[in-house]
């Protein structure tokens, strides 16, 4: 490296792990309410078009199937990401918080009808693109046991 480099190196990381710290910060105070979320996803009995072989694509749980399972606040949407990582988040806005009007998916978008938010998916962050809120919708942890996917919050 040379001194050139190494000092723009040395004033460029603590910026960047400032921002990252701060987005890490604001994700822990979503606002969405923080329901349970209990969903197993058997891919390949129920589900065997939903594998990252396949691309980008979603699914959204409003319902419980069985009655063991939780679906959060206004429902899970589960997505496979562009880079083939499978994510979930709740369906409700960060700045709405209705569980009444959960979002829609647009393509690689989650768009907000009551208030016209926009989440980008399309590389699992679920980060907001247009409109005012600076939240993501909420995540959940996503596991993979087996051939099932499971979901929990």
């Amino acid at each position: 490296m040379t001194y050139n480099t190494h000092i723009l190196f040395m004033r460029i990381l603590p910026l960047a792990c400032c921002l990252f710290f701060h987005t890490a910060c604001e994700n822990k105070n979503n606002p969405v309410p923080r329901y349970p979320v209990y969903l197993d996803l058997d891919i390949p009995a129920l589900y065997p078009h939903f594998v990252p072989a396949n691309g980008f694509q979603t699914m959204t749980f409003t319902q419980k199937r069985y009655d063991y399972e939780l679906v959060g606040y206004a429902g899970v949407l589960v997505w496979i990401s562009m880079d083939g990582k499978y994510w979930a988040a709740d369906l409700c806005c960060p700045r709405c918080l209705d569980p009444q009007q959960p979002v829609i998916i647009d393509g690689f978008f989650a768009e907000c009808n009551g208030c016209g938010e926009q989440f980008d998916l399309s590389y699992g962050l679920a980060n907001p693109v247009r409109g005012k809120t600076k939240h993501p919708l909420r995540p959940f942890g996503t596991r993979i046991s087996g051939s099932v996917l499971q979901i929990r919050d």
